[in-house]
């Protein structure tokens, strides 16, 4: 043959080791090929360490390679490894494959974000939040100026296309009857604190308003005609799927399989299934466009916190600012436009 490791004059390329062994002495090239290889020291005395615990008597090597190979990342560098009797090579290598694994899954779990709970501040917030949809609804009612704020505010899709965009955030305030809106205020009060407990109140009213236009916006390219909805639902519901794309991505992370990430998003269309599908009048498609806006916002969310403190005050008066501005400022262009 041509090509064979045997051929390979970098293959043979003297090693020197710290205890006067050299790669064609046995052991010290079988071993150091079969376990871990570092290039640090202080992990290298780890492993020494786990090893001691077991019973398992070892030496640390350090090996200087004169020669070099490309294909080898850790030719051409200083490396250290373990050596054990040959009887124990077996065992050695599955006690610190196991340490290695138990280690990183250690670490990770300190940087993933662990769920606080809202606070006592989060939940008054959140809740009053949701009863301003119902108090807004009864003005409405009792004024007399329900049906006109209707034909402005809600999400037509012709509309919305032809570029009236606001009305992809006023029909998140805007709703059918009593039932809808105490609905509604309940469950989106309990599911806005829930959020509130994992990003803080600001960025979880700022993750409801975003997941309820992105999901109206695509209730409406999936129309496309003379389809209309209201209500704060499709936005609740972006509660429930970014509470699932936290949940999803931590799972993911803390699991050797997928099935983990999967698990949360099954658990946010049991939500949607029960809460989301009865009766004539019950946009589905809106509900089932929230949950995957706010799966996905759920997602894009995790991954800062797992390397970055949450928000603090400033942060958090800042979504919620941006949040009750996008609110005015859509009203203000459905009254004017």
């Amino acid at each position: 043959m041509n090509c064979s490791d045997a051929d390979d004059p970098t293959d043979n390329a003297p090693t020197n080791h710290e205890d006067g062994t050299s790669p064609e002495s046995g052991n010290a090239a079988r071993i150091g090929s079969e376990l871990p290889i570092t290039q640090k020291k202080r992990e290298a005395d780890d492993w020494a360490l786990v090893l001691m615990s077991e019973g398992i008597a070892s030496t640390i090597l350090r090996i200087t390679p004169v020669g070099g190979d490309i294909r080898r990342p850790h030719r051409g560098r200083v490396t250290f490894t373990v050596t054990v009797a040959p009887e124990f090579q077996e065992r050695a290598r599955g006690i610190l494959d196991a340490w290695r694994i138990e280690r990183a899954e250690r670490a990770l779990r300190i940087a993933l974000p662990i769920p606080r709970g809202a606070t006592t501040l989060e939940t008054a917030m959140a809740y009053a939040f949701a009863l301003t949809l119902l108090a807004f609804h009864l003005g409405l009612k009792s004024s007399g100026r329900w049906e006109p704020l209707i034909d402005l505010g809600r999400s037509q899709a012709v509309l919305v296309l032809e570029g009236q965009w606001w009305r992809l955030v006023t029909a998140l305030s805007l709703h059918a009857d009593i039932p809808h809106v105490l609905g509604n205020t309940l469950f989106g009060g309990f599911f806005l604190a829930a959020v509130a407990g994992r990003v803080g109140i600001g960025f979880a009213l700022l993750g409801f308003l975003v997941s309820g236009t992105l999901g109206n916006l695509a209730n409406a390219l999936y129309y496309g005609s003379a389809h209309s909805s209201i209500g704060a639902s499709t936005g609740v519901f972006g509660l429930v799927g970014i509470l699932a794309g936290l949940a999803a991505w931590r799972r993911h992370h803390l699991h050797s399989t997928g099935r983990g990430a999967w698990v949360a998003f099954a658990a946010g269309l049991g939500i949607v299934a029960m809460l989301g599908s009865g009766g004539p009048r019950v946009d589905f498609t809106a509900h089932l466009f929230g949950l995957a806006a706010g799966g996905l916002a759920g997602v894009l969310v995790a991954i800062p916190l797992a390397s970055r403190p949450e928000p603090g005050r400033i942060g958090q008066g800042i979504a919620m600012f941006l949040t009750l501005t996008c609110f005015v400022g859509a009203w203000h262009f459905a009254r004017t436009a």
